[in-house]
């Protein structure tokens, strides 16, 4: 694969990992002036669809929950984008990496086929890595020194099987390495880790009476809650729709009642 990538990418042409002038398209808040069509590179590079990224169960089970939180997280944010398992473009010269999670901000909030530093402008500001036993050495000595290069400025992993110690952990850029963020105590004795440029912590919260029976969470501490997983919070729409439901029912029965009265 790495072989289809580098001759997808081609010889560089002057553009570094920050890309050039012309990419680097303004931003402003809350998405009003972003790239909001894909750039020519973004639509020629291979995407994760066309060379995929293999998983297992557990993994897949993580990223989708994970990435899905933060996506309904920010759903009311036009300049937050969510990726889970896409390539990341980010020097022309070097194949792309591929993290489980990663966050971007000051970037539009849009499908993409992959993402391509020099055309965004910007590296993610977060990646989080859904540790597996054929990764963990790559997910705790390659990749941080990749994704410091690119200026990711926070990387965590999580190792669903425990193996690494400690299993979940995170790191802040500083002088061009990544440093060990503390943990923390979270409501509940949960313990997670503080990701500054996310505004969360980042937690393993148990769901089982077994010590190994947890989940990767996140913690809001502005809202003082943990967010809702993707299939708890499709549970409180539906449940929120069907009180909608039986409510307009009950006024639409009693207006009815009503009107009989009045006739009668």
């Amino acid at each position: 694969m790495t072989e289809v990538l580098h001759n997808a990418i081609g010889t560089p042409d002057g553009a570094g990992s920050a890309g050039t002038a012309a990419s680097a398209s303004a931003r402003v808040a809350n998405g009003q002036a972003l790239r909001w069509t894909p750039g020519p590179d973004e639509l020629r590079l291979p995407s994760c669809e066309e060379e995929p990224v293999s998983q297992n169960s557990r993994q897949a089970v993580v990223l989708e929950e994970s990435a899905g939180s933060l996506r309904l997280h920010w759903r009311g944010r036009r300049d937050v984008f969510v990726g889970a398992d896409q390539f990341i473009y980010w020097n022309r010269e070097k194949p792309p990496a591929s993290p489980d999670v990663f966050v971007a901000f000051g970037v539009a909030k849009r499908h993409r086929n992959s993402y391509v530093v020099w055309e965004e402008g910007k590296p993610p500001d977060f990646v989080l890595e859904v540790v597996s036993p054929s990764s963990r050495d790559q997910d705790e000595r390659v990749k941080p020194n990749i994704y410091a290069q690119m200026g990711v400025q926070e990387y965590f992993w999580y190792d669903p099987l425990g193996k690494l110690e400690p299993p979940l952990a995170g790191f802040e850029l500083h002088d061009g390495g990544y440093t060990p963020l503390a943990e923390q105590m979270l409501p509940g004795g949960v313990a997670g880790v503080r990701s500054a440029v996310l505004g969360l912590s980042v937690c393993i919260k148990p769901t089982g009476a077994d010590p190994m029976d947890v989940c990767l969470c996140w913690y809001d501490p502005a809202a003082g809650e943990f967010l809702p997983a993707r299939h708890e919070w499709a549970e409180d729409k539906r449940r929120a729709e069907a009180r909608a439901a039986a409510a307009e029912a009950r006024v639409a029965e009693l207006t009815a009642t009503i009107e009989r009265m009045r006739r009668g």
